[in-house]
């Protein structure tokens, strides 16, 4: 336990300085006198922005408005994505099925959907929550499916041996066996979904972080530019970190590191 909590305090602690490092970097650079402040902004000025836009509110609605998209888009992509690529990475003909159908639309990146979708939804809420769900979907499915077919076969053997039948093996031991896979699937799409997020509110939004983005550029504002880009890394930063939590307290069976 004291050799566990000794290599959290040391992770913590070069976590910490690698971010101050590059926050250290940052202010010595913003401080040189052939700085430009309006391409490259103070630390105070970001901070002055942050306030500003947290005081009148449209910080936190923004962050509102994605988070919002962020989860809905996630939660349906993944959960297709669990619920498809369990069945296709277990039972042959349901790959057979839908393996090309997959394959076929997997190299596509999500923001190639934007026109068509676009044409046939409309620029309402659902289409960004739509092309958030698509990217979720992609890059979870191939994680799930690899993560059923590297099922050891000695846990399939040995179910099989006392009994079990083929879904039973598949609810008891394949799923659970897949468990890195689909923690490790979830985790990129999580990322995906931030890296879409953008795009997706580009579609007429009239609120969200991209809308702030956006409005940043528009009218020259770099500080907030800036500040929204640190919301967004730390947003997903610290969901990350849940799903690691989440993942190392599902796998505490497992000897398996980071």
């Amino acid at each position: 336990m004291d050799k566990l909590g000794k290599l959290l305090t040391g992770r913590v602690a070069l976590g910490v300085l690698s971010v101050a490092t590059v926050f250290a970097i940052y202010i010595w650079v913003t401080n040189q006198p052939d700085n430009n402040p309006a391409l490259l902004p103070p630390i105070s000025d970001i901070v002055k922005s942050f306030w500003v836009n947290l005081e009148s509110g449209s910080l936190l609605t923004a962050l509102g408005a994605s988070l919002f998209r962020i989860s809905m888009g996630f939660i349906i992509g993944t959960t297709l994505a669990l619920i498809l690529g369990c069945l296709v990475g277990w039972y042959k003909v349901i790959e057979y099925l839908f393996d090309p159908l997959i394959e076929a639309v997997r190299p596509i990146p999500p923001l190639a959907y934007i026109p068509i979708i676009i044409i046939w939804f409309g620029i309402e809420e659902f289409s960004r929550v739509l092309i958030i769900t698509i990217a979720c979907f992609m890059v979870c499915v191939v994680n799930v499916i690899a993560g059923m077919k590297n099922v050891p076969q000695v846990y399939v053997d040995a179910a099989s041996t006392m009994g079990a039948n083929r879904f039973q093996v598949f609810r008891t031991v394949a799923v659970p066996a897949a468990t890195p896979f689909i923690i490790t699937g979830y985790r990129i799409a999580l990322a995906a979904a931030w890296t879409t997020l953008v795009a997706s509110e580009l579609l007429a939004a009239q609120n969200g972080l991209g809308f702030l983005l956006q409005e940043g550029r528009r009218y020259f504002l770099t500080d907030q530019v800036m500040m929204i880009i640190i919301i967004i890394g730390t947003c997903a930063f610290i969901m990350d970190r849940i799903f690691r939590m989440i993942q190392a307290r599902l796998m505490q069976w497992s000897e398996a590191r980071e």
